[in-house]
């Protein structure tokens, strides 16, 4: 959190694309019948979100930079999701499917959708944007948030933790008062909150020289428990859509986890798979993968309609291709020529940036070498 050398993280860039298939895949369940028992392996794909709450609290917390202005932060934020945004709202006026709920048109504009109880609202227009609503809160109150944890904040994964705990008991007391709100609190930012912060205590906890123990494998196994445990537990006290709030919660410790470790790998210039330029190059496409699959997905339905599990496999690898080959074209001709028109060429010299993806922010490096390293 300073102006001192620099490193990329890269291998949380490669992460990215693994959250953003596993939200595509977890809707290609949806209207791929044919799965069968393996559609429902990704009957918790929407975790997937939760995987990117975490990574913006954690990057955008110790890659900042404390002599920054807060114009300067909003403007760069904003250049980063709202051409997209806008690109997407207005394809969703394309007369080529059910008419849009024009009366949600001057919220959706404004990012403020996800702060409706109405799911119809919320999901009107580009239905993953609720997300980017969730994000500009976020990135709203964090200059803020960001200060006062580090004054105030003494032992940031302990307060991760019982930040955690008191939403859980939050969320179960308000879904007990009426089941219906359990469904708004999977979308309400100030309750979806939590996942940043729990990302943004992980990333100060390193930054005062807490070293993540865990092998990067062991991360991954961790996660996949917890993922599998979000899949058989609605199982055994039968599945309810309201308790998706729940379930992304319970995510929560694993995916920080994965995130630090993958983090320390980097900074610390140990080689990593995740590194590779391809993956790297995918990550960066994450954000039009996420925002593009569910058009691509409505256009391209009649591939999804095969009876078989052969037929269906194919026809979802087929589109899978798909979303991956237009996200690259929207990220090349739209998403980072208007990201770097908006943040200026001034701001892109001054942090020295040369990748756009929010997991390639500059880091500082923290006395010449990184603090999670010299410990």
């Amino acid at each position: 959190m300073n102006g001192a050398p620099s490193a990329h993280l890269r291998s949380l860039t490669s992460l990215r694309f693994a959250a953003a298939i596993l939200v595509v895949v977890f809707h290609l369940s949806l209207v791929a019948p044919g799965l069968g028992g393996i559609g429902r392996l990704a009957a918790a794909g929407y975790v997937g979100v939760t995987f990117f709450f975490v990574l913006s609290g954690f990057v955008l917390t110790y890659s900042w930079d404390i002599d920054a202005t807060t114009s300067r932060f909003y403007r760069r934020r904003f250049a980063r999701i709202y051409p997209v945004h806008l690109l997407f709202i207005a394809l969703a006026i394309v007369p080529w499917g059910a008419a849009p709920n024009w009366g949600t048109l001057p919220t959706n504009l404004l990012l403020l959708q996800a702060w409706s109880p109405d799911d119809a609202v919320v999901r009107s227009f580009s239905g993953v944007s609720w997300s980017l609503s969730c994000e500009l809160f976020f990135y709203a109150v964090f200059p803020l948030l960001v200060r006062v944890m580090w004054r105030w904040v003494r032992r940031p994964l302990v307060v991760g933790a019982a930040s955690i705990a008191l939403a859980l008991a939050i969320g179960v007391g308000m879904q007990r008062h009426d089941p219906e709100w359990g469904t708004w609190l999977f979308h309400l930012p100030a309750f979806r909150m939590v996942e940043f912060v729990a990302g943004s205590l992980a990333a100060m906890a390193m930054t005062r020289g807490w070293v993540p123990r865990l092998r990067v494998r062991w991360a991954g196994v961790f996660v996949v428990v917890s993922y599998l445990s979000v899949l058989v537990l609605p199982v055994a006290i039968g599945y309810r859509f309201e308790d998706r709030w729940a379930l992304s919660l319970a995510m929560v410790p694993s995916l920080v986890m994965l995130i630090a470790v993958n983090a320390h790998v980097d900074l610390v210039g140990a080689p990593s798979p995740l590194q590779s330029r391809t993956l790297v190059s995918l990550g960066q496409w994450s954000f039009c993968i996420y925002m593009a699959h569910p058009l691509v997905l409505g256009l391209t339905e009649p591939l999804l309609g095969a009876a078989g599990v052969f037929g269906s496999l194919l026809g979802c690898t087929l589109v899978v291709l798909t979303v991956v080959g237009v996200s690259f074209v929207l990220h090349v001709v739209v998403e980072r020529p208007l990201e770097r028109r908006l943040r200026g060429a001034s701001d892109l010299r001054t942090s020295g940036a040369t990748e756009k993806d929010e997991a390639e922010e500059v880091v500082p490096v923290v006395n010449g070498s990184s603090a999670i390293a010299t410990n």
